[in-house]
């Protein structure tokens, strides 16, 4: 059944923008444009939208579209997230093989308009400054990586002072991209108050929050099996007539899951009702990854409950667990 919303759909790339707006008048015809990713760009999409009174949609690009998002907010323009994936299948399901980024922008808003988007609220969208800056910070967290690997199979003595002079470099970076995302939470009241709230839950510092309030923006509006989804921690099912498959987890939001995995890994020791709970999924045998991840669900509704409910507050943790924690574990990052 079509939809009575009009959908453009937009094609990003790193110097263009692909633009496909349907005929959302009788006797018009679709219109396919490319503009430039600029700001330039970005008024002719604004003006598109404002003519048609449509939403505009794209997909996750690793960082590409976001400051597109933030022109459109802005505007009070409405913005919506297609699923690449979910895309990808949608054009195989239609018979369409060919790709193409103007063959691209038409099936996302054909996407849009069939299978349904979700505009991105409010909140969502004052995210995208947060966002940025934490991939910022991943992407020099991954560089840091890379150079102490190499630190630790070179053998020439000065390669190994330069690779310990830049990740000295790299050190003092992270270091200011952690901060710059704590000011960034803290200007936003919401954000803020939800920072301090997931802080008081045992394993959870600041540094998850933020990625957690950068990469799941959503939290406290979903449910905790749509979350899951969203995440990647969620098994799912494999089963034809009587073959049945052990249950996987797979895609997701990669940044969140390691966040998620750290701060799990964390609350085994500083938080007696996870910790708790991994123990007991260990004492029946598990291993420990099909022990962690339902311990990073948990770990997950448990904070979308904090997010839902602003009145709910998690159970105080024991002092015997409180007394080893130390200021190290909800220090913020200065």
């Amino acid at each position: 059944m079509k939809s009575e919303i009009v959908h453009i759909g937009v094609d990003v790339s790193k110097e263009k923008l692909d633009v496909f707006v349907p005929a959302h008048k009788e006797g018009m015809r679709p219109t396919t444009k490319e503009v430039d990713n600029s700001v330039a760009g970005f008024r002719e999409i604004r003006d598109f939208a404002r003519k048609a009174k449509a939403t505009v949609c794209v997909e996750p690009t690793g960082g590409y579209e976001l400051e597109l998002i933030a022109f459109l907010h802005k505007f009070e323009v409405p913005v919506a997230y297609a699923d690449a994936l979910r895309v990808r299948q949608f054009a195989r399901a239609e018979g369409c093989l060919s790709k193409n980024d103007a063959i691209d922008a038409a099936l996302i808003s054909r996407f849009a308009d069939r299978i349904g988007v979700r505009v991105l609220e409010p909140q969502e969208v004052e995210a995208v400054e947060l966002k940025r800056k934490a991939k910022f910070r991943q992407t020099m967290m991954d560089s840091r990586t890379a150079m102490t690997n190499r630190l630790e199979t070179e053998i020439d003595s000065e390669m190994k002072a330069l690779l310990k002079e830049q990740i000295k470099h790299m050190d003092k970076v992270i270091e200011k991209a952690e901060r710059l995302c704590l000011e960034t939470v803290e200007r936003d009241e919401r954000m803020n108050a939800l920072r301090e709230r997931f802080t008081k839950v045992g394993g959870v510092g600041d540094l998850t929050a933020i990625s957690i309030l950068a990469g799941l923006p959503e939290i406290g509006t979903l449910s905790d099996g749509k979350l899951n989804r969203l995440v990647g921690i969620a098994p799912e099912e494999k089963q034809s007539g009587t073959k049945e498959w052990q249950r996987r987890i797979w895609g997701g939001r990669k940044d969140v899951r390691n966040a998620l995995y750290m701060a799990a890994v964390a609350s085994i020791k500083w938080n007696a009702i996870l910790g708790g709970y991994y123990h007991k999924k260990r004492a029946e045998g598990h291993p420990h990854k099909w022990a962690i991840v339902p311990t990073m669900r948990k770990l997950l509704s448990l904070l979308n409950r904090i997010a839902k409910d602003p009145g709910f507050t998690p159970m105080p943790e024991p002092e015997s667990t409180k007394k080893n924690a130390g200021a190290g574990r909800k220090k913020k990052v200065a």
